[in-house]
């Protein structure tokens, strides 16, 4: 197996990893700033158009039959109609304006990388910097609003407005990190076809792009009184949660060819299914893995905690047993799970 260099750059140092940071609190700010201007933009039209209804209302008391209030309706329904024109546009707009704000980051990434095409080692940390943003992003749609301390009773309240107003600009936001971050990856694979570690690293990254199509109600610990859109699990989500992780099993299906014998193979395969909802495909790597590692108590306890959360008690306790037998520390934490999934 090939590596990559890991002289020529520092990748990996602090002091590399801060000035990147810097970079995406910038972008951050300034993506805050445009989508907090577009629910500025829809509730002073809110505002004036609520305004104008009120005083047309009002004045019908007074004027029953009068020139002004033709004028005021006027003036209403053209307020409306410039609404609706102006939003459309500004919509319009937004993929293109996002579009840019990733765009900007990229190019700042690649200034402080001395970014050069064709150099693997380029592509991935900016790979690597794309994909942190994007975890950087996670749940902020949620804390855009947050009332003052004698308020506190409205947290939630704000919590699911904010989600309401922002999390579709999040998803899109981290949707073109995240494809940029594959596309980098992809780059890699060209440039270095046989490397499983390069081909592990796009795997991983498509479960990172397939993550924004998952539907959150599945995984374990979901608060379930936290509002989330219809739209976050609807069946355009599905489907392409399904494209994605269909394409991440494919990268790792080529490491298993690769090396079929390779526990850390079938640990990554794991951690994958993990990510895309599979427990089935997730539990058989598991069981691959301790044919050819038969000790390793920690996939044990994984396994065993699987078979509980899947409602296959007979095979969880076996293993609780056997690592109860054998002192594991974390044995006595398996069994909590027993009867989780009823």
């Amino acid at each position: 197996m090939s590596h990559f260099a890991e002289n020529e750059l520092p990748f990996t140092s602090h002091i590399h990893h801060d000035q990147l940071s810097h970079k995406w609190d910038v972008t951050l700010t300034r993506f805050n700033r445009y989508i907090k201007s577009l629910l500025f933009f829809n509730l002073l039209f809110l505002s004036i158009l609520t305004f104008e209804l009120i005083s047309f209302l009002a004045l019908v008391a007074i004027f029953k039959a009068s020139s002004y209030l033709a004028i005021l309706l006027g003036t209403f329904f053209l307020t409306l109609f410039c609404f609706f024109v102006l939003r459309l546009y500004i919509q319009a707009r937004k993929p293109e304006k996002l579009a840019l704000l990733a765009e900007e980051y990229i190019e700042k990434c690649k200034k402080t990388l001395n970014f050069q095409e064709q150099i693997a080692e380029h592509h991935i940390a900016l790979a690597s910097s794309l994909q942190k943003f994007a975890a950087n992003l996670h749940e902020k749609e949620y804390g855009y609003y947050k009332p003052p301390l004698f308020l506190k009773s409205l947290s939630a309240t704000l919590e699911k407005y904010s989600c309401f107003c922002h999390w579709e600009d999040l998803h899109q936001f981290k949707e073109l990190l995240l494809t940029r971050a594959v596309e980098e990856h992809l780059k890699v694979v060209k440039l270095e076809p046989t490397n499983l570690e390069v081909h592990a690293a796009l795997a991983n990254s498509y479960v990172m792009l397939s993550s924004l199509y998952a539907d959150p109600r599945k995984y374990h610990g979901f608060d379930d009184s936290r509002w989330i859109s219809p739209k976050r699990y609807g069946p355009k989500m599905q489907e392409r949660f399904r494209v994605l992780s269909k394409r991440a099993i494919e990268e790792f299906k080529i490491l298993n060819d690769y090396a079929p014998d390779d526990p850390w193979v079938h640990m990554q395969l794991a951690y994958s299914y993990h990510d895309l909802q599979m427990p089935e495909e997730e539990m058989s790597e598991y069981e691959i893995v301790l044919k050819l590692s038969p000790g390793d108590k920690e996939t044990l306890f994984k396994l065993g905690m699987l078979y509980l959360n899947e409602g296959k008690n007979a095979k969880g306790l076996q293993i609780y047993e056997l690592l109860k037998r054998t002192h594991y520390k974390k044995a006595e934490r398996l069994i909590k799970f027993y009867g989780c999934n009823e």
